[in-house]
């Protein structure tokens, strides 16, 4: 059975704006507990992502006012992305080869949920726990 992205992803449709500020967005993220930012343009399209990496790296480590710095400074843009219908493979591979740990998913220009690494390691487990069982029952070899 393939599994598809709309299968696997969290419905997190939270989207913050270019201008919103670093410490807005920390707040917003902590209290929905999660490590990204969806970035959207004045149309409310999805243009870009910030990931608590991104505070670290060029936040903290800068030594940078959280409240004079906007997710336009931040983000990592064009957004990677992938469709509701991209299978789970294709996701790993996406998100191996760009070295990201989440990949919103969008549906005719509009967030509809994102995937993480943990959603991943999720179905992985799974799977493996549905192997063992078909194991299990046919015994060793």
């Amino acid at each position: 059975m393939v599994l598809y992205a709309k299968d696997i992803m969290k419905k997190y449709t939270n989207m913050l704006s270019e201008e919103t500020t670093a410490l807005e967005a920390s707040k917003i993220m902590s209290n929905d507990h999660v490590g990204f930012v969806v970035v959207k343009d004045r149309e409310g399209k999805p243009i870009g992502m910030v990931t608590e990496w991104d505070y670290v790296n060029k936040v903290v480590s800068k030594d940078v006012d959280p409240s004079k710095i906007t997710m336009r400074d931040l983000m990592a843009s064009p957004i990677i992305s992938v469709d509701p219908k991209t299978p789970t493979d294709k996701i790993t591979v996406m998100m191996s080869k760009n070295g990201i740990r989440r990949i919103p998913v969008i549906e005719n220009g509009k967030l509809i949920g994102v995937i993480t690494s943990r959603d991943i390691i999720r179905i992985f487990k799974d799977y493996m726990d549905n192997l063992s069982d078909v194991i299990a029952r046919f015994g060793t070899f």
